[in-house]
């Protein structure tokens, strides 16, 4: 059951990491050129349309997920209807339950973590390049002030997280508040041919 459950998260934090990494090494890679040239101002822009992006490419996954979860509901329920031993309508796998949607978010974001983690314990140029570049959306931030601790770059991680677990949680709802008004309408197109 760990591991149906697992794969499911993993599945769904794949492509948020995947369009974390586009959006940093393009809007935001960029922003860390311009900041070594001293051309603020456009670094700024680039940086606020690259952040903003991340952030609408992580309601959006946070809505898909949802709504995957909780039609997963309703297919295993048919499942176990009919009898099916199918070991995912069995256990459950990527049904929907509230802190997934923040666990999603978060998985997405542990290779930054990890490179920052050691980037702050033992500065190296690897781990430099990866968190400015590869993940710019949280290492370039602070870059614009100066003397901040590489420590507070890891805060970063709580807006993805939240964003993806908050459009999770209410397009989850409207998908099963749309699925009962169906059931309903089919109740009682039912009973009204009885």
């Amino acid at each position: 059951m760990f591991w149906y459950e697992l794969r499911d998260l993993l599945t769904g934090a794949a492509f948020p990491l995947m369009l974390q990494l586009i959006i940093s090494a393009t809007f935001i890679g960029m922003t860390g050129s311009l900041v070594s040239s001293n051309d603020i101002a456009l670094s700024a822009v680039l940086l606020a349309i690259g952040e903003a992006l991340l952030a609408v490419a992580y309601g959006i996954f946070g809505r898909q997920n949802g709504v995957t979860s909780v039609r997963r509901i309703l297919n295993h329920s048919k499942k176990l209807e009919i009898g099916s031993t199918d070991k995912q309508a069995v256990f459950g796998t990527g049904e929907y339950s509230a802190y997934k949607g923040f666990l999603i978010g978060f998985i997405s974001c542990i290779p930054y973590i990890i490179f920052q983690i050691i980037q702050c314990a033992a500065p190296n140029s690897f781990c430099k390049f990866m968190t400015e570049y590869v993940f710019g959306w949280a290492g370039i931030p602070l870059t614009f002030a100066n003397g901040a601790s590489p420590w507070l770059n890891l805060l970063f991680v709580l807006y993805p997280v939240a964003v993806h677990g908050i459009a999770y949680i209410l397009f989850a709802h409207r998908e099963w508040n749309k699925l009962q008004a169906a059931d309903e309408r089919q109740r009682s197109v039912t009973e009204s041919k009885e």
